[in-house]
């Protein structure tokens, strides 16, 4: 991720589900994200954040226990995640700030045109390309590999974020259409096979596995507008 100053603004988008939380921060990570617990309309709830260029983007979903840790693991084809008081060699854990006060003294933006790093939408082809293109020749050992599954009216996108070193900050959000909700907790391929890519909770050796983050509804910094533009 480039330096970047700042944020001006904040956005919270909802998770689909904690599940979905404690993928984005454990899964594919040698280092598990921090992750923040703070009220927000009146319930607890658990966020990762993302620091762009001008815009702090809280990734939130409902936090039902209190805890030290999200803690995470997936064995063969179960996916097992929860808030824990103590770390465990056996799984993956993400310490949990507890806050009192907001997360930040930010201004929320809650309007697209308030919004100063909404993402640009590129349409692919493929799922194959949308896998291809998460390879960073400049950072080949990055583990950012999150995909983000975004309904949009009907039907749904799933994407990845790409951002471009410019004189202004710049975010582009490479997308595949689907018509259903992804059906796996993961996207699994392998650059040394010539098998297409495939959705699946079942984790094997010998792949490369991206996580997929379902939000719960469509969110403005996605730049859709609530439709999509004709195929």
């Amino acid at each position: 991720m480039p330096f970047v100053k700042s944020p001006q603004r904040e956005c919270h988008a909802e998770l689909a589900s904690f599940e979905d939380l404690a993928r984005l921060a454990c899964s594919s990570r040698e280092y598990p994200k921090r992750v923040y617990s703070f009220e927000l309309d009146g319930r607890r709830v658990a966020a990762i954040t993302m620091h762009l260029t001008n815009t702090l983007a809280v990734m939130y979903a409902p936090l039902s226990k209190s805890g030290g840790y999200v803690s995470y693991k997936i064995d063969a084809d179960k996916e097992a995640c929860g808030v824990v008081d103590s770390i465990s060699n056996s799984l993956s854990c993400a310490p949990i700030i507890h806050l009192k006060s907001r997360i930040t003294q930010l201004r929320m933006a809650v309007e697209a045109d308030d919004i100063p790093d909404v993402f640009h939408p590129i349409e692919l082809a493929d799922l194959g390309s949308l896998t291809r293109l998460t390879y960073d020749p400049d950072f080949p050992e990055a583990s950012n590999l999150a995909l983000y599954a975004v309904p949009i009216n009907n039907s749904w996108v799933l994407g990845y974020l790409v951002y471009l070193e410019m004189d202004e900050p710049y975010y582009e959000f490479y997308y595949i259409r689907m018509d259903a909700e992804p059906e796996g907790h993961f996207v699994r391929y392998s650059a040394n096979s010539a098998s297409e890519p495939e959705f699946t909770d079942r984790i094997e050796h010998g792949y490369t596995y991206m996580p997929v983050i379902k939000l719960k509804e469509e969110h403005p910094i996605f730049g859709f507008d609530g439709r999509l533009s004709p195929a």
